[in-house]
């Protein structure tokens, strides 16, 4: 595997697990109530990015079904390691293809 593909797996890796503890706390305050929007961060490559993504914890649960999604700003994915599998209007689903970074991705999946 090159450094590249470490660096921007574990870019998405870190972002992921703030999200998971940001749908965690939503999901107990927000218990009952008609779906808000929370604002999840991007989960894309770039460990700069400070971009937020507005969307419901089910919407984020549908994209967590599998270990190689991730929600990102649209432009913000990598066209040679992951494809678009879902566009919405604030965020697109993507899905790693490359096999490292599906690796990368399934290994650090905090819910496995």
């Amino acid at each position: 595997m090159g450094a590249r593909e470490e660096r921007l797996g574990a870019n998405e890796a870190l972002f992921r697990e703030v999200n998971e503890r940001v749908a965690e706390v939503a999901d107990q305050f927000l218990a009952g109530e008609t779906p808000a929007t929370v604002d999840f961060s991007c989960e894309c490559a770039d460990g700069e990015c400070v971009e937020k993504i507005a969307m419901t914890v089910g919407e984020y649960e549908a994209v967590r079904a599998k270990a190689t999604q991730f929600a990102v700003v649209p432009g913000h994915e990598v066209p040679d390691i992951e494809r678009v599998v879902a566009r919405h209007p604030t965020y697109l689903v993507i899905e790693k293809q490359d096999p490292d970074a599906k690796d990368i991705a399934r290994e650090t999946d905090p819910r496995t």
